[in-house]
This record gives structure tokens, C-alpha cells and sequence, in this order.
């Protein structure tokens, strides 16, 4: 109503709702799909803005052409003192202004019925030349309006180191190819068939960024495996000529981080090629001695290769691999599965103290090894799997109209699937109810006892509260009551919905969600924690499903749950005994193409205690595969 009444062109209208719409995205947007599209649109619209604009002002430049153009013609072939000797000379004017539309009419002449001659030149000074200032002046009132509405919206210079961080860990957790990375085909390297998602390939300015990057962290592997896609483009494609800084920049970079990497032959290419430009750099003749003298003397590893240039796709050191295949083997050394395994407090403090502070460098390749691909199984472990089984839930009233789907996908941690949990309209109303709240996801630093962002945690995170008004939460109560069925755990205790949608190769490195003994004596509880117990389990929905990536892998269990959308995984964080279960640290791996949407709870361990009754045995893991064959009796 505001709008119908006001003077805004339609133009303004739009780009006050699409600020009202994104008005959120300020504080950071590579870590969020949904700020990215927000940020696209955007430019869409200040791209039609700019048209626009473009257009009105080729329409304004052709009508001072054609003004200069009348002036130049009314004084050709002849002489000033001549011209202007004529009083009819002295009446010409380009253009006459109206009085009473207070417009200047287009047209090169006007003629006068009274005296039959045309209006004298004095007047093309007052009419026309007294005009030019405002005819001159750009009609850009519009596109400078939205650019200062939509400025506070642009990413900055953190969100642009984020998401060259963001491919940077894609590279590294997927074994990506720069090449793949560069022409805009991520997907190219073996993670997925799938041949319809496509990128825009990066240019040279994108391309220095990498390589700039990867120098200034030492990475020299991947400063020279970006410099080569740089460096291609300049020699074959000529992006940028041999006289540019940008030519120049990218060659000296390039030609140090071969030389880093020992591919000699090669330094020495690049290096000559900048002296055939640059002949009086003294310290580029200096480079190209000492890295002969190397070569020769066979200190570092000579590379024997054809061109640099010869194939831009392929990778000139694929054949150095900085990081080692390992084997994952999941027999975890606490945990034999037997009922007669009895550990004393300190024996399990020491396993948790160890699991969380040793032997990181190998977990991560853990973790990264089954972002890529399923562990292989030991002939133990492949045994227990091919027992697990899929069966319709029926144990409840809802469930008896509504049989949950279980799937049994690891025995140990217990992991199952309910597959179509929820359904499209039911998380497409989670994810728009979340939208407006979603903020950088934070992380417990436990030194300050704070809460902050963290590289190791990339997402947004928004909570649904239970009490929304009853049109808004009637979802969100319905699809609580469902969860309760499907674990036939309490809510009573229960934390709120937390939504996550994850932004350019968002992740979430190995953690666990319950609070560890570890943590128990280390630092003090929350009140949440008094109150309610530690987390006993959690159930994390897809609401989305990403085109690949975005794998639930957990690390110590061996298992990994890809995205399904409308499923959940569920899995229990504390033994029947209450303490800790340390095979369920777990990561959520990045997200290589697609978006990812996820909503989880957490249940804590009070009100539970006819739910899920601890029990004595403290590994027993059999005694929940009960729950969900009948209800649990001790």
C-alpha cells in the first residue's frame, strides 16, 4: 500500500524488496548457499539497471551528435567573419524550447511563419548551448540508487578469502585437479558421473588469487599446479600480454614454486621466457643461474617433461602425491563387542584423552579418505554388516497409520536411516521458517568458554522454537512428534530444531555432541547441561539433497551416511550405561556441487528413564537394536 501511494518507479520498488529480501546477508555470504543466491540476484538486477542505462545513454549521446552535427553543418564551407555577416545566419538554432510542455523540441531547424526565416544563432545559445549541461548530464539516477541500497550487501574481502579457502579444501579432501577446478568441472575427477553441472572456467585475474594464495601458505604444490592453468592462458590464450604486471606477476610466481617443488626443467622455461620480455631484470638472470646450477649439480628432482604449455588440464606434478593412501580398519581396541569387557574410569579417561588429543594428522586422512569413498571392511566388521536389516516401525498409534521406513546401516556405533521422514512441503516450510534467523554457525572455544566462528565449522545455523504461532509451528510441532516416534525417545529435554544450510564447501570437521568425561571435569557444565543431561542421541534430517559431497562420515566407526532428502539418521552419543561413546565422533564433509540443507536434535539423557534405562554393561551395544525390534525391557 506504501508503494502504491509513494512516487518510487517500479524499478525502485523492486530494489527496496530485494534489499528487504537479503537484508540479512551482510554479515558474511560465502558461508551460505542461500546468500550466494541472494547475492546473485542482486546482480541480475543491477545488470538489468545497468542496461537500462546503457541504453537511455547511447538515447542521449546520439541526440548531442546530432546537435554537434547541425552546429558543424549550418558553418560548412564557409568562413567565421562570413557567417555570421548574414542576419539570417545569426537566427539559425538547433532546437526550439516548447513553453508550454518546458520541453526542447528534436528537430535541427525550426521555421517562423511570421518573418519566414529561422530562429538567429544568439538563441541557440540561450535555447540550446545554456541546455548542454543538463543534456550532458547521465540519467543514472536509478542504478546509482540501487548500487547505494545494494552496496552494504556486497561480499568483502573475508567473504573472497573464504571461498578461496572453500576450494582450496575441496582440492584437498576430494583430490581435485587444479586443471578440473579451472575450466569449471569439479565433478570431472571420479566423485560423480554426473556430466550436467558445469562451472564457468576462471580467468587469469581469478586464477592469480590461487596462486597468490597457496604461496603466501607455502603450499608450493598447489602454487605451481594453479600456476600452469595461469600460465596457459597467458601463452596460448593471451589473456593478458607479456608487457602487463598481471603476465609478468604470474610467471614469477610460477616459476619460484616450480623450482619449490623441484621441477627444474621447468622453472627454467618459465624463467627464460620472462627474460625474453624482460631482459634487464637482473634478479630473474640471477634465478635462471642458480636454478641451472641445481639442475645440474642434481640436488632437486628433475622432472623430464615436454612444454609447460603442452597440457593445461593436466596436473605437472600429479605424479607427487604429498599426502599417503592409508587403510582404514575399523576394530576399535576398547571396544571387542564382548559382554565380559569391563574398563575402570581411568582406563576410558585415557582412551578419551587419547582419541581427542593424539594421532589428529591421522584421523583427518580418516576423514577425508571417507569423504571420498566407503572404508573398506574388515572380514569382522563385514560380517556384522550383512546381518542389518530394513523393517517398517509400527510400535506407536501415529506409526500404525504411519509406518516409519528403518533401515540398519552400521552395528557399531548403531547407526539407522528412517527414510522419508518428512516429506517436500513439510522441509520446504522448515527451511523458509529458518531463512530470516540463519547466522554463522559458532563452535564452544573451550579456552574462553565463548562462543565464535571457526574454519573447521562453515555453515548457518538458524533454531525453530516449538512455541511458534500455530500456523508457523504447526509444522514444526508435527514433524517433533514424528522424530519421537521414529527414537521413542522423550522431548521433554530435547534442544530446539537447529537448521543448517552450508554455503561453498561448508563443513564440519570430526566432533563429537555429547560432552566427553573428558570435558565433564575440564570445564563447567551449561545450565542446559545441568538441567537436562548430557546428549544421549541425535537425529539429523536432510532436508535437501546436494548434487555431491556433503557425506555424514563417522570417523572412528568407519561408517559413512550420504544426504538422502526427507530421511534422517539417527544414532546414539552415550552407551547404555551413560557414558560416552567414542565412536561417534563424526564430520560433515563438504559439499562439492548443490546445496545442503540439514535440520537435527538433540535428546539428553533425563526423562529417559523408560525410554532408554541405562544399564550395567557398559559396551553391550546389542541392547539398543531392542528398541527398534519392540519395546526395551531390562
Amino acid at each position: 500500500h506504501y508503494f502504491i501511494q509513494s512516487n518510487l518507479s517500479p524499478e525502485m520498488i523492486f530494489t527496496v524488496l530485494i534489499a528487504q529480501l537479503v537484508f540479512r546477508v551482510a554479515a558474511e555470504v560465502y558461508s551460505s548457499y542461500e546468500n550466494v543466491k541472494n547475492i546473485n540476484a542482486i546482480e541480475d538486477h543491477l545488470t538489468d539497471l545497468l542496461g537500462n542505462y546503457i541504453a537511455l545513454e547511447y538515447q542521449r549521446l546520439g541526440s548531442l551528435q546530432q546537435f554537434q552535427q547541425f552546429v558543424l553543418d549550418s558553418k560548412k564551407d564557409t568562413d567565421p567573419d562570413s557567417y555570421i555577416s548574414y542576419p539570417t545566419n545569426q537566427l539559425n538554432r538547433a532546437t526550439v524550447h516548447n513553453k508550454k510542455t518546458g520541453k526542447c523540441l528534436n528537430r535541427a531547424t525550426v521555421h517562423n511563419k511570421k518573418t519566414g526565416k529561422c530562429f538567429n544563432v544568439i538563441h541557440r545559445f540561450i535555447a540550446d548551448w545554456n541546455n548542454l549541461h543538463s543534456w550532458m548530464q547521465s540519467r543514472n539516477e536509478e542504478i546509482l540508487s540501487a548500487f547505494h541500497t545494494y552496496r552494504q550487501f556486497f561480499p568483502d574481502q573475508t567473504d573472497l578469502q573464504g571461498a578461496i579457502t572453500a576450494i582450496h579444501r575441496l582440492q584437498h579432501i576430494y583430490k581435485i585437479s587444479a586443471g578440473h577446478l579451472a575450466r569449471g568441472d569439479p565433478l570431472g575427477n571420479g566423485v560423480t558421473s554426473d556430466a550436467s553441472v558445469r562451472g564457468q572456467p576462471f580467468k587469469v585475474k581469478a586464477l592469480s588469487l590461487f596462486i597468490k594464495d597457496s604461496y603466501e601458505k607455502e603450499d608450493w604444490k598447489k602454487c605451481a599446479d594453479w600456476g600452469q592453468q595461469a600460465y596457459y592462458l597467458l601463452q596460448v590464450k593471451k589473456e593478458f600480454q607479456p608487457s602487463t604486471p598481471m603476465w609478468f606477476d604470474i610467471a614469477d610466481y610460477f616459476s619460484f614454486c616450480l623450482y619449490k617443488i623441484g621441477d627444474l626443467a621447468h622453472a627454467v622455461e618459465v624463467t627464460e621466457e620472462m627474460l625474453l620480455h624482460y631482459p634487464d631484470e637482473e634478479r630473474l638472470s640471477s634465478n635462471l643461474k642458480y636454478y641451472i646450477r641445481k639442475w645440474n649439480e642434481g640436488g632437486l628432482k628433475d622432472i623430464d617433461a615436454d612444454s609447460i604449455i603442452s597440457e593445461p588440464l593436466v596436473d605437472i606434478v600429479s605424479d607427487i602425491d604429498l599426502e599417503e593412501d592409508i587403510e582404514i580398519t575399523f576394530v576399535p581396541k576398547l571396544y571387542p563387542g564382548s559382554d565380559e569387557t569391563v574398563l575402570s574410569e581411568d582406563l576410558i579417561e585415557n582412551e578419551i584423552q587419547d582419541v581427542m588429543y593424539k594421532n589428529w594428522t591421522q584421523r583427518m586422512k580418516k576423514y577425508r579418505k571417507l569423504c571420498r569413498e566407503e572404508a573398506p571392511l574388515t572380514p569382522k566388521m563385514k560380517g556384522q554388516v550383512d546381518k542389518l536389516v530394513c523393517y517398517y516401525k509400527q510400535d506407536t498409534p501415529r506409526s500404525l497409520l504411519q509406518p516409519i521406513k528403518v533401515e540398519e546401516v552400521w552395528p557399531s556405533p548403531r547407526i539407522l536411516v528412517f527414510h522419508d521422514l518428512i516429506d517436500d512441503n513439510e522441509a520446504s516450510t522448515i527451511m523458509s521458517l529458518a531463512q530470516p534467523s540463519l547466522n554463522r554457525a559458532t563452535v564452544h572455544n573451550k579456552k574462553t568458554g565463548k562462543l565464535e566462528n571457526a574454519e573447521y565449522r562453515v555453515s548457518k545455523t538458524a533454531w525453530l522454537d516449538d512455541d511458534l504461532p500455530e500456523d508457523q509451528g504447526r509444522v514444526v510441532r508435527r514433524v517433533n512428534r514424528r522424530m519421537e516416534d521414529a527414537t521413542e525417545l522423550s522431548h521433554e529435554y530435547a534442544e530446539l530444531q537447529q537448521v543448517n544450510i552450508y554455503g561453498m564447501a561448508g563443513h564440519y570437521e570430526p566432533h563429537y555432541d555429547m560432552k566427553t568425561n573428558h570435558d565433564m571435569t575440564t570445564h563447567k557444565a551449561s545450565d542446559l547441561l545441568s538441567l537436562a543431561g548430557n546428549r544421549v542421541a541425535t537425529i539429523l534430517v536432510y532436508l535437501s539433497e546436494p548434487v555431491a559431497g556433503g557425506a555424514t562420515a563417522f570417523i572412528d566407526g568407519g561408517a559413512r551416511v550420504m544426504p538422502r532428502k526427507n530421511s534422517a539418521v539417527f544414532w546414539y552419543n552415550l552407551l547404555p550405561n551413560g557414558e560416552p561413546d567414542l565412536l561417534t565422533r563424526h564430520a560433515g564433509c563438504p559439499v562439492l556441487a548443490g546445496t545442503k540443507w540439514v535440520m537435527n536434535k538433540w535428546f539428553h539423557v533425563n526423562d529417559q528413564v523408560f525410554t532408554r534405562p541405562c544399564h550395567t554393561k557398559q559396551f553391550k551395544r546389542e541392547l539398543d537394536a531392542k528398541l527398534y525390534n519392540g519395546r526395551y525391557t531390562v
